[in-house]
């Protein structure tokens, strides 16, 4: 187990990793990249730039061939399983729920109260709606959530990670359904939560950009630049079209 209690650090070393079916293709090269314990850090990039091979590195849903990343100056190669649940959870973009009840999806394997379900709903802005359901935590949601819009969906899934209390959570573009001033309000409070996570999140607004303490930029699975959303933009051209580019498209999406 990972010693301490509250946010931890991570930190990948010297990572290389490659797709099984290309191996002489790394899609990940030498990466080196710290995570502040308590920091909120967007992992920014192009389409294919590596940002999801690096969420799955850090969260070990793969393994590097060569290089280290530890969790609390733990390598997660030898947190067991249950360890590492313990310690970080990670939302996706596309939210899977089961075919159960509200409080079923929050708790899961959790013997959880009424109100700490309630309290994470909260945090993620999901309460109103929920209450608003014809029974409540009971609601039947259906086969994948399909009763619930995708902003719905996502806020759900949010609510099932913050309610196991992570010391590191990683969204992958876990928030891109979401209107932007919810967005920014749900990111906003899980920030300001009273054991705030370590958070890595996958970013493409500039709203959701800007909330972060550090920006990293991806390019060809290699970490280009680092520093603050306003660094970045003061002395990066190559930053600014991209962060300004994706902010076009969604906003395109957004106004749909």
């Amino acid at each position: 187990d990972i010693a301490g209690t509250g946010p931890v650090a991570a930190s990948v070393k010297n990572v290389t990793y490659s797709h099984p079916d290309v191996p002489e293709t790394a899609v990940i090269s030498n990466l080196n990249l710290d995570l502040a314990a308590g920091s909120v850090v967007a992992l920014v990039g192009a389409t294919g730039s590596g940002k999801s091979t690096i969420v799955s590195l850090v969260s070990r849903l793969i393994d590097p061939d060569a290089g280290s990343v530890t969790l609390g100056g733990v390598p997660v190669g030898e947190l067991s399983q249950s360890s590492l649940t313990r310690t970080l959870a990670l939302v996706p973009q596309t939210t899977f729920l089961f075919d159960d009840t509200v409080r079923a999806n929050v708790a899961l394997d959790l013997n959880l109260t009424d109100e700490q379900i309630w309290t994470a709903l909260r945090v993620v802005q999901a309460d109103r709606f929920v209450e608003a359901l014809p029974a409540g935590l009971e609601t039947e949601l259906g086969e994948r959530g399909t009763s619930l819009s995708g902003g719905q969906r996502q806020r759900i899934a949010l609510a099932r990670a913050i309610v196991r209390n992570p010391r590191i959570l990683i969204l992958d573009d876990a928030t891109s359904a979401l209107d932007p001033q919810v967005e920014q309000r749900v990111l906003t409070a899980l920030a300001q939560t009273a054991a705030a996570p370590t958070m890595l999140v996958v970013a493409y607004r500039k709203s959701t950009i800007a909330l972060a303490d550090e920006v990293l930029l991806v390019e060809a699975g290699q970490l280009v630049e680092r520093g603050s959303d306003a660094e970045l933009r003061a002395r990066s051209a190559k930053y600014r079209n991209l962060v300004d580019a994706y902010d076009q498209a969604r906003q395109e999406v957004d106004h749909e």
